[in-house]
């Protein structure tokens, strides 16, 4: 008997034993899959390189020049500030939940070595965060993806989605505008024209009105408003406030159909016609019209020193002609023929 109460004692030590195990292994379970957590202890300031493989294989590289972003591999061209800041916030800054750390699953999750592969880089080009990017959670079109931190097991559920920074572009991500936004730029307020002798309009300038009275007894006095003044040979005319507006933001969007280098082109600006934006902080930045090539016509910015090609459509209207300011234009109008609106 007091064999029997011995062993039956031992079981029960051991059945104690293994249910505060498996309760301590679920706890832990719960904790591990439940808690949400960022991939990585990095700063946004930290990092200064990006590369990105493609799935097809395409590799891209990023590096940050002061604050703004660069792509090195096509003459400096710029980043949009908005991708990258997708890019760089949902790798660091949007928290993650572990969903699986079995190496069979990882193909269920979109994670195959074929799979994009993300890269963030200090000063020294050192390695900060490799991540393999699976399919979206559900699918690529969701605002959330799988994702797992190269030489780990753990596949995550990441709160975010660092694909959507990419658009089918290649390079993907390049800023395409003349006047690039990481700039950050103020609004255009004063053009002014040079270069062109037989063209009739010296410039366009934006002033401002004085308020108006009330409309009604008692109400308040209206807003200021703002009138476009064209400067011709002749004298000064006021515009019509729509066309105005129309032309200055068909500047502000202005695009690039690709870039080139700036000592080969040198020569193209020879007798360049010119273009002076002068913006709300009183700064003046020089469009540059050189010659045409290829069936382009070549622009440069002085600001960024950078030398694009646009097509004839769009270079015909960097110089708008007088009935262009005066009138009411069509709609939709010349401008955004040629150069949409983008969200980008």
């Amino acid at each position: 008997m007091t064999r029997l109460l011995a062993v039956l004692a031992g079981l029960f030590v051991v059945l104690f034993l293994t249910e505060d195990y498996l309760r301590e292994r679920e706890q832990t379970q719960r904790q591990l899959y439940g808690a949400l957590r960022p991939l990585a202890q990095i700063h946004l300031e930290d990092v200064v390189q990006i590369g990105v493989r493609a799935a097809d294989g395409r590799t891209w590289r990023y590096t940050r020049v002061d604050s703004s972003w660069r792509y090195p591999d096509y003459h400096d061209a710029f980043v949009q500030p908005q991708r990258i800041e997708h890019l760089l916030k949902s790798l660091l800054q949007t928290p993650a939940s572990v969903v699986s750390v079995e190496a069979g699953d990882l193909v269920h999750y979109g994670l195959t070595p074929a799979s994009p592969v993300l890269q963030l880089m200090g000063r020294d080009g050192t390695p900060l965060l490799t991540a393999r990017l699976g399919r979206g959670a559900p699918d690529m079109r969701a605002g959330e993806a799988y994702i797992q931190r190269a030489n780990f097991d753990t596949i995550y559920h990441l709160h975010a989605n660092p694909a959507h920074a990419f658009d089918s572009a290649d390079p993907p991500m390049i800023d395409r505008r003349v006047r690039p936004r990481a700039l950050e730029q103020k609004a255009i307020v004063e053009v002014r024209f040079a270069g062109a002798q037989d063209y009739p309009v010296h410039g366009i300038v934006r002033r401002l009105e004085a308020a108006g009275a009330a409309s009604l007894p008692g109400a308040p006095p209206s807003g200021p408003t703002y009138v476009w003044q064209g400067l011709f040979a002749d004298g000064e005319r006021e515009c019509v406030v729509g066309s105005a507006f129309a032309y200055i933001g068909f500047l502000d969007r202005l695009s690039w159909d690709a870039l080139h280098s700036t000592a080969e082109t040198e020569a193209a600006f020879s007798t360049a016609y010119r273009l002076y934006l002068g913006d709300e902080d009183g700064r003046t930045d020089t469009l540059e019209v050189g010659a045409v090539t290829a069936g382009s016509q070549l622009l440069r910015y002085r600001t960024t020193g950078q030398v694009f090609s646009v097509s004839r459509d769009k270079a015909a209207l960097l110089f708008p002609a007088p009935e262009a300011l005066l009138d009411t234009l069509p709609q939709p109008n010349p401008y955004e023929k040629v150069e949409p609106h983008t969200p980008f």
